[in-house]
């Protein structure tokens, strides 16, 4: 056999792919181009004449100086893309345009040889080949994140990052959160209010505080059970008079308060409490419970409550039930990576909290 000619570049897949169809696509990763240093290490084996036995391979390098500046930062805005779920969030985010991030990711489907997204109407939803660099790039920039936070054990100050669900937050944890402050001193808090599904083996969260019907609800992880929470009717005094709403059936005759992110709650109330489907010409959708707490409060109409959370409105008298009907929504637990049962900061906020919902009946 001849000298094969010599290669200008060589292929590097950093994370497995799969062979489909006589053509490489992304299984996990994205493969990177970068140039052979010793295109001449490439010529055929099978000829000993062509191969001088004093010639030294190819230098290995370390699979980071495979990935160019411009890769990363297209990788880096498809995974705010697919976290934020639009392009316009992850341009703010980016602090570019939405321009930017589109040619970034054009950039990036371009060298895989596939499209990411299903680009319909304003809608963002990723493809197989978007799905399977996803879970590459949320695990990588992960462990990225965390691996810049210094050991805490060496820190006079440690910073703790949760994702709350709305309506724990703004009843529960914030109230009370300056007197876990106070005590602890040291550690840093980063609270955000999160409705949406939190993946913590893909995100640089610490922990979250979710709604849930049991510690299976998340896989892999450790659920700590902070508070059994049940759904029951509430409105002010005036309205459950003026409508008469000793009496389950006169719902039919209220305005009731939705919540959009939990739009099966009242149906599934009603249902289990042998009720049929209610007139909605009156309906008021709002964002949160929480939302649908004040609205209530302020007369707009019934909303549910998720007892015990509203017991400081009841015992002021800005609300009451009227209904002795209650239904178990399941609770609120605290989740978090089992290899960070040890820090520090997370079990003095572990034992707080424990403390803090044991408060409630």
């Amino acid at each position: 056999m001849g000298q094969a000619p010599p290669a200008k570049f060589v292929v590097a897949a950093i994370l497995p792919v799969s062979l489909r169809r006589g053509r490489l696509t992304v299984a996990s990763w994205v493969l990177i181009r970068t140039k052979l240093r010793h295109p001449e290490s490439m010529t055929s084996e099978s000829s000993p004449r062509s191969v001088p036995r004093s010639l030294k391979p190819a230098e290995a390098l370390p699979s980071v100086t495979r990935l160019s500046s411009s890769e990363l930062l297209a990788l880096q805005a498809f995974e705010v893309v697919v976290r934020l779920g639009s392009f316009r969030r992850a341009a703010e985010a980016l602090h570019l345009s939405p321009s930017a991030v589109s040619h970034r990711i054009r950039k990036l489907e371009r060298q895989i040889g596939e499209e990411l997204f299903d680009r319909v109407h304003r809608s963002v939803e990723l493809t197989q080949a978007g799905r399977d660099l996803a879970r590459s790039t949320g695990s990588a920039f992960n462990e990225l994140a965390r691996a810049f936070k210094t050991n805490e054990a060496g820190l006079s100050r440690v910073r703790l990052r949760l994702a709350v669900v709305p309506t724990f937050g703004s009843t529960v944890l914030i109230p009370h959160i300056t007197s876990f402050t106070t005590d602890n001193p040291n550690v840093e808090m980063m609270i955000e209010s999160v409705s949406r599904e939190i993946d913590l083996a893909q995100e640089p969260f610490d922990a979250m505080i979710c709604a849930g019907e049991s510690e299976n609800n998340w896989p892999g992880m450790t659920a700590v059970h902070l508070l059994d929470i049940s759904t029951t009717p509430v409105c002010t005094p005036q309205i459950a008079t003026e409508l008469g709403l000793s009496d389950p059936s006169n719902l039919e005759n209220a305005p009731l308060i939705h919540v959009s992110s939990y739009p099966s709650a009242w149906p599934l109330w009603l249902k289990q409490s042998g009720l049929g489907e209610m007139n909605d010409a009156k309906a008021i959708w709002v964002d949160s419970f929480n939302t649908a707490m004040q609205a209530a409060e302020r007369g707009a109409g019934v909303a549910l409550g998720l007892d015990p959370l509203f017991l400081d409105r009841e015992q002021a008298g800005a609300i009451c039930r009227p209904l002795p009907i209650s239904h178990s929504r399941g609770g609120y637990w605290l989740v978090y990576r089992p290899s960070d049962r040890k820090k520090a900061a997370l079990n003095t906020f572990r034992r707080w909290l424990i403390g803090l919902t044991a408060e409630y009946p």
